[in-house]
């Protein structure tokens, strides 16, 4: 996979902001960075999936069988779909994120954004989008 996020301010912001990175509330964020990617592409084997993380509710059932819709989609053929199965796969698994985790979500999101997107046209618009959203939350 390409390093889509090597060049952009969100990167840089990551890498600075690492000593002061509020791990779980940068998960949330990204949780919802994936929902938002959802609206725009929607997959219906992640809805169900992605609202479960969006409220937070952890039953060991629930969680077993939203992991496995995740590995599902994560193998499909559509490589956008696989890429969004893993950010959320990694978003599920990880209770509090580093920043290189962070940038590894990010990095999957936006190789499924070029899937449909020309890169010059999504890369700054998303990397604004994450700066604003995440430098409130990495600098309070």
């Amino acid at each position: 996979m390409k390093n889509w996020i090597s060049n952009t301010k969100i990167n840089a912001l990551l890498e600075a902001g690492s000593q002061e990175f509020d791990g779980m509330k940068v998960k949330r964020d990204l949780i919802e960075y994936c929902d938002r990617y959802q609206k725009l592409y929607p997959f219906e084997i992640l809805e169900e999936p992605v609202k479960f993380l969006i409220n937070n509710v952890s039953t060991d059932g629930k969680y077993r069988e939203m992991r496995a819709l995740l590995r599902i989609a994560a193998e499909e053929y559509c490589i956008s779909l696989n890429e969004i199965a893993e950010a959320l796969l990694d978003l599920m698994d990880t209770r509090i994120l580093s920043a290189d985790q962070a940038k590894k979500i990010i990095n999957h999101v936006f190789e499924a954004f070029s899937c449909n997107e020309n890169p010059e046209n999504f890369i700054p618009r998303e990397d604004a989008y994450l700066c604003k959203s995440l430098f409130a939350l990495t600098s309070s």
